[in-house]
């Protein structure tokens, strides 16, 4: 196969690294005392290296088709994993006499071990791995190996809607040609697909993209979306991807596909989209019908393009025309591989490579991903042997085979440099489509030894970033648009890499086709919310892993955490003595970390951020001397770190974050190392431990000192230095919020904490003094883009940051002492704030002007500010600037005595006003602007007579006196929200918001009804009205809204009836709720609309009790049914009441419900969730067989006044995964004909008879749930 060539290449860059560890002084001293046969020991270990080395080349070779080759070189690798272990621990023995743990030998560097046993093993261990190495080296003439060294030369990804377009040749036909497929409309429905069908590497994407960006097509779509499938086709992560793409709002919480869908569904309705899904695999007609579902919505024209490699894909996906993307022609091929391959001023190269370089170009046989990857590798290489060797190569020969490994990708890797290789190789830890960060992969490879160390003065970690950046260069690695320093690669190169890595590396995930074993070193595995024991049981044989690394795919939710068992940390980890890199982090429930980790001796990174239980790391830590990388980021319970954290005298990053230290431990200037230490906290009478910041002189990146009040002697400010740390980029320096010391001492030690004038971010809190140091606004901060000054509060004047010239960002924040900003805020700069783009003034409670710039400066300064809030300066009367001319967005916020005249800015689109009415100039200044987005709270009166034209959002909240202008038609607005505002309202007159799409109506304590004066058709999407005691009716004859697809009424206390003719006039409604309107009896002509998905009601006396007249039996769409509150009810739900097509059925609230109807359970064929809650006298279930549908898969059962489960039959279900019981205190026990054997999780919290009984391996019970992957009890995870 060809992918098998590499395997010897990444051997060969690793024994590079063995033979520098060989003549290492650590081990160069060690075997000199072990005295064995005079260093024989080490010889003959360096002779067989030698010998294997020697083979390497010819072994790579024959390996593609000798099977016995493959295996020789698998057993050398392990071998020599082996051997460097060994030399790391040798290595390790050495640091611990460095810090103090085993005593020194007189003898001047002789090695000297606390214990002659642990020196024989090491020894032995070294003898059996020279037998081992010497029986695998004899085996090279029996496999024909020949010794020849060949010259080297030296030298998919997420995909996403972006392309540059200079970079793309010989596609401008291909796109015109799918435009025009794309625009026709030749299906019958409204939704129609087409596909792009093609090998890999020949630009799909690529092509996808230029269609997807062109301005045509833009123009044709009311929405677009992009969405990155690869070969798992997972519906409910891409309903939610493309529901927030569509959306441009968060990803949504929920993981119910039903619930995704509806919204998806409810969003798409009436519109024309675009949809990309790009890289799709999936064959199966089933799984594509259920995901296209919310789709076929949209309005007709709307199209979804499918790029796959399989025409069979297109079969399935019923795409109505598909398109054969053909290879580059040779000139469009030659285009873009010059443009990778040539500098564009080195033309003398480019004429002598020309001809080698057409015959390279016909053998990547019009693949634009071959063709970039190869150009970018010989983009540096001018030397014309080098380029025929590559053009010669027999890799270009072999097949791609299974894994559909390209020639030219192998060739790309082949000729890496063998630091590179390494490196590259070591990405096959992550799957496909996972994100990485820079800084993160860089730290993990300086931890697993693949960054050599440099002779020169440049740092690890900037040959990490250099082997980075080399790897972006040719191609290998991608960076995803988004996010600046977020990467991930193309799913061919990753399948390169992980061949590349072979059976070293192993994912839990099925990333990796090799089973774990002994030779298994490198572990990653995508972290779920629940990892159980189970999922971890395969790697009882991978005791020699380097690895343990848990990986998010996709984007994390914010706050989203996962549970870990146990035995992870107390059984699995204590055995795994050689890893090198161990990553807990987003496992928020770890209160303490067992002692054994200190036995991880080879341990280089250990992250354990966003952990909030963890108080303290045990004090076995600080024997972890390997120790490079130290994450607590986030662990917001961390209160302190050990005390012997001097000892980690290799630790080169302590990233503490978010953490609640209270001091710093003594001997932190031991760590000479540091380049990362983001916290230092200054504890009270501790102030002189802050000069131990003055021997760290390495450090960059981020610094915060806290507790600056603790600091007594200016000296101790001076001898920290940091005007000598040049890297720093961000400097936070902060004081306490109820500190004593004297004003004037702050200032002495803030004139001694001037950084260097590299710095980029300034940070300053809570200072005491009543002025700035003169370096906190000098311009010789050139490089300084952000400041925040926050709750200086003794401070009167403010600092003259005009004169920064390159500062972007600046907020000034809590400074009580502050009356007046003038002409000192701007400096002696001729032109103030030239670079700024946004200003924040908040919580300024004694400022009353701002002064004097417009006369000072001509009218020039934030000629660039695009952002300016004010916010909570009740004692601001005016001096607002004039113009504005880059000003987009303006929000003033409890400011009421700001009298002043608003600035002019013609670019404004966005304008909040709260609590400042006696502003004024509002309308002129809006009137000259094209503003889409209105915000105004807490204001008596509009302060413009009439709406903007150009405002498309509208949102007033807490004006119950204003009045909205109803004396012309609004035509731009589309979404207006009304909170607790415009009181005098009675009458909404929808006629006059033609577009209007979405309407929110809460506390209106008059409204009495809508209107639509003329009946014709309106546009909304969405009605929301809460809170309005007085609303009593609709529009008369119906609402006539075709595209309403959501109707929420709240606490409407008169509201008799819905709206009439809902079925006709409402024909798009998918979500219907009614909440606390206790006068509604019925539904309107007792019909819904026939296509509701979701119906909700609550607290509805009267429409609850005629639940038998609802005739939703009708509803076959009708698939989430919401029921709460009913008072007279004591059986539910009687059969033929609710319609079999429901899949959600919740039920809430029913204070007299006795017992569930098993029949009209039992007849809803397709249900899939059930949750019951708060019926206190539900107590047992009836003896009449299954009650529940065989089609249930979650079950939930909370605050009910059950005794017992049984007779639920719960051990029948074939389908059941999740049960859920909260807060059923009298529940005694599980039932005894067990639990359904499907079931893979099972929560249980509040129900402490319950628990007991389930406790593992104690409860009574256990043996009914020990089959369960996932319990977890009162939030712990016990399995």
């Amino acid at each position: 196969m060809a992918g098998a060539l590499v395997g010897g290449a990444f051997l060969s860059a690793f024994l590079q690294v063995l033979f520098d560890r060989m003549a290492s002084r650590e081990v160069v001293d060690f075997f000199r005392s072990r005295k064995l046969d005079k260093g024989r020991l080490l010889q003959k270990l360096k002779a067989a290296l030698l010998s294997a080395n020697a083979v390497l080349d010819d072994a790579e070779e024959k390996q593609m088709t000798n099977d016995h080759v493959r295996e020789w070189l698998d057993d050398l690798k392990d071998t020599v994993y082996d051997a460097d272990d060994l030399f790391d621990e040798i290595a390790t023995e050495d640091l611990k006499r460095e810090a103090g743990v085993e005593p020194r030998a007189l003898v001047c560097k002789v090695w000297s071990f606390a214990a002659d046993s642990r020196r024989r093993k090491l020894g032995d261990d070294l003898e059996r791995v020279l037998e081992r190495l010497e029986s695998v080296v004899k085996q090279r003439e029996v496999l024909g190996l020949r010794e020849g060294i060949r010259e080297r030369t030296a030298r998919a990804l997420p995909t996403t809607s972006l392309v540059e377009e200079s970079g793309v040749f010989g596609r401008e036909k291909d796109r015109e040609a799918v435009i025009e497929l794309l625009l026709s409309d030749r299906g019958e429905k409204n939704t129609s697909v087409m596909a792009i069908v093609g090998m890999g590497g020949v630009g799909k994407t690529t092509l996808s993209q230029l269609v997807y960006n062109d301005g045509v097509v833009k123009g044709s779509y009311e929405l677009r979306a992009w969405v990155s499938v690869s070969d798992q086709f997972d519906i409910c992560k891409l309903t939610a991807t493309a529901l927030e793409e569509f959306s441009s709002s968060s990803k949504k919480e929920t993981e119910n596909l039903n619930q995704l869908q509806l919204q998806l569904k409810n969003f798409l309705t009436g519109k024309k989209f675009l949809l990309v899904l790009d890289d799709v695999w999936n064959e199966d007609f089933n799984i594509w019908d259920a995901f296209l579902v919310p789709f076929t919505y949209g309005a007709r024209g709307s199209k979804i393009v499918v790029t796959t490699r399989n025409e069979s894909v297109a079969l399935v996906a019923r795409a109505v025309s598909t398109y054969p993307l053909q290879k580059l022609q040779d000139e469009e091929s030659w285009d873009l591989f010059a443009k990778n391959a040539f500098d564009q001023h080195n033309f003398e190269a480019r004429t002598g490579l020309e001809d080698i370089g057409q015959r390279i170009v016909k053998r990547c046989d019009g693949l634009p991903l071959a063709l970039k990857t190869i150009g970018s590798l010989l983009r540096c290489v001018s030397d014309i042997r080098k380029w025929e060797i590559i053009a010669e190569s027999d890799i270009w020969d072999l097949a791609p085979g299974k894994y559909k490994i390209l020639p030219a990708l192998l060739l790309s890797y082949h000729y890496l440099p063998p630091q590179l290789k390494r490196c590259f190789a070591y990405c096959s830890i992550f799957p496909k489509d996972c994100r990485y960060e820079k800084d993160q992969l860089i730290l993990l490879w300086i931890a697993e030894g693949l960054i050599k160390q440099p002779n020169d003065s440049r740092t690890l970690e900037e040959v990490g970033d250099q082997c980075f950046c080399d790897l972006v260069s040719r191609s290998l690695l991608h960076r995803v648009s988004d996010i600046e320093l977020s990467f991930s690669m193309h799913d061919l190169i990753n399948d390169l890499t992980r061949y590349v890595a072979g059976r070293s590396f192993f994912s839990l995930d099925g990333g990796n086709a090799h089973q774990v074993s002994l030779s298994t070193r490198h572990l990653s595995f995508v972290r779920t919310q629940y990892d159980v024991a189970s999922r971890f049981r395969v790697l009882a044989k991978a005791m020699n892993l380097h690895t343990f690394l848990p990986l998010n795919v996709g984007h994390v939710r914010l706050g989203e955490c996962s549970w870990l068992t146990d035995e992870v940390l107390h059984v699995l980890l204590p055995t795994l003595r050689r890893l090198r890199v161990l990553s807990l982090s987003h496992y928020h429930k770890i209160s303490t970390l067992p002692s054994s980790i200190g036995r991880l001796k080879h341990l280089r990174y250990l992250n354990i951020s966003y952990n909030t239980s963890l108080h303290r790391l045990p004090d076995s830590v600080t024997a972890l001397y390997n120790l490079q990388t130290l994450i607590l980021a986030h662990c917001c319970s961390l209160i302190e770190l050990p005390s012997n954290m001097g000892s980690l005298t290799c630790l080169r990053h302590l990233d503490m974050r978010g953490t609640s230290l209270k001091r710093m431990p003594l001997g932190m200037n031991r760590l000479k190392n540091l380049q990362t230490l983001t916290n230092f906290v200054v504890a009270e009478n501790g102030g002189t431990r802050v000069r131990e910041l003055g021997e760290l002189g390495n450090l960059m990146g981020t610094l915060s000192i806290e507790g600056l009040q603790n600091v007594d002697s200016y000296r101790d400010a001076e001898i920290v230095n940091l005007q000598g740390k040049r890297y720093l980029k961000k400097l936070v320096l902060q004081w306490g919020s109820d500190n004593n010391i004297t004003q004037q001492n702050c200032l002495n030690v803030l004139d001694k904490l001037q950084p260097h004038w590299n710095l980029r971010e300034l940070i300053i809190i809570s200072y005491s003094g009543r002025s700035f140091s003169n370096w906190v606004g000098h311009g010789s901060f050139s490089n300084m883009s952000v400041v925040r000054l926050e709750s200086c509060k003794h401070c009167v004047s403010l600092p003259p940051l005009g004169q920064r010239p390159s500062l972007e960002k600046l907020i000034i924040e809590g400074f009580d002492g502050v009356t007046s900003v003038g002409t000192e805020f701007n400096g002696s700069n001729c032109i103030p704030f030239q670079s700024l783009k946004y200003l924040e003034f908040a919580d300024m409670c004694s400022w009353k002007e701002w002064a004097c710039f417009a006369i000072e400066t001509g009218g020039l300064a934030f000629a660039h500010l695009q952002e300016l809030r004010i916010r909570n300066c009740p004692q601001l009367s005016g001096g607002l600037p004039s113009h504005l001319p880059s000003l987009t967005a303006l929000s003033i916020g409890r400011c009421p005595q700001l009298t002043s005249s608003l600035p002019f800015a013609p670019l404004l689109r966005e304008i909040n006003l709260d609590d400042c009415g006696k502003v004024s100039g509002v309308e002129p200044l809006l009137n000259g602007t094209e503003l889409r987005d209105m915000k105004i709270w807490n204001l008596s009166t509009l302060p413009l007579r009439f709406l903007p034209p150009t405002v498309t959002r509208l949102s007033l909240e807490d004006s119950p006196e204003i009045e909205l202008p109803m004396h012309r038609c609004h035509e731009s607005l589309q979404y207006l929200n009304l909170m607790w505002s415009c009181n005098s309202l009675i009458s909404f007159p929808l006629e006059i918001f033609p577009l209007l799409k979405n309407i929110q109506l809460v506390g209106i304590e008059k409204l009495e009804h809508l209107s639509n004066s003329d009946g014709s058709p309106l546009l909304l999407h969405s009605i929301d009205i809460r809170y309005c005691p007085e609303f009593t009716s609709f529009p008369a004859g119906g609402l006539a809204a075709p595209c309403l697809t959501s109707l929420e009424l709240n606490d409407c206390r008169h509201l008799k009836y819905l709206p009439e003719n809902m079925q006709a006039l409402l024909p798009s409604l998918r979500s219907l709720t009614i909440s606390s309107c206790p006068q509604i009896e019925s539904f309107p002509e007792w019909v819904l609309p026939s296509k509701l998905v979701t119906l909700s009601l609550s607290n509805c006396d009267k429409l609850i009790t005629g639940h038998k007249d609802w005739g939703l039996q009708s509803l076959c769409s009708l698939k989430t049914f919401v029921i709460r509150r009913g008072k007279n009810i004591e059986s539910f739900p009687e059969i033929g009441l609710l319609p079999t097509s429901l899949t959600s059925l919740d039920i809430f609230g029913f204070e007299n419900l006795t017992s569930l109807n098993s029949k009209g359970l039992h007849s809803l064929s397709s249900l899939e969730n059930l949750s019951i809650g708060e019926c206190p006298k539900l107590h047992s279930f009836p003896k009449e067989g299954q009650i529940l549908p065989a089609s249930l898969t979650t079950l939930w059962i909370y605050d009910v006044g059950l005794k017992s489960l049984d007779n639920l039959g719960l051990h029948h279900f074939t389908c059941l995964k999740e049960f859920r019981i909260d807060d059923c205190r009298s529940l005694r026990s599980m039932p005894a004909e067990g639990l359904s054997s499907s079931l893979s999780n099972l929560f249980i919290h509040g129900c402490p008879l319950l628990a007991k009984r389930c406790q593992r391996k104690k409860g009574k019970d256990w043996p009914l749930v020990s089959h369960i992957c996932c319990i977890v009890i009162d939030f712990v995870l016990i399995t």
